[in-house]
């Protein structure tokens, strides 16, 4: 599940809704975020080489320490450590397609 409910374009990431939390918390399941750097603008489906998209799996945040009554901190939490990965892939792609590695 995508806690943003909706497709961003690839244009960053959109604020997050807590069902996805919720259903977590409930099975007792941890929460395994998948980061994908900026695609926006980036993407060319007409060209062979049609740019330079990374994804990566962050390791899996433990839900057993939240409850019910914390569904928006842990929403927060994985809100956060996706942003600042998401921003190092950002930079990594930057680094990259300006050293020509694309």
């Amino acid at each position: 599940m995508f806690p943003e409910g909706t497709r961003s374009r690839g244009r960053g990431l959109l604020p997050f809704k807590t069902g996805a939390f919720h259903a977590a918390i409930a099975a007792g399941v941890p929460i395994i975020p998948v980061c994908v750097s900026n695609t926006s603008n980036k993407i060319n489906l007409n060209r062979l080489h049609n740019g330079l998209v990374i994804v990566e799996m962050l390791p899996p945040v433990d839900v057993s320490k939240y409850g019910k009554d914390q569904v928006r901190e842990l929403a927060a939490h994985c809100r956060e450590l996706m942003l600042n990965k998401i921003a190092e892939l950002d930079k990594e792609v930057a680094e990259r397609e300006a050293a020509g590695r694309v």
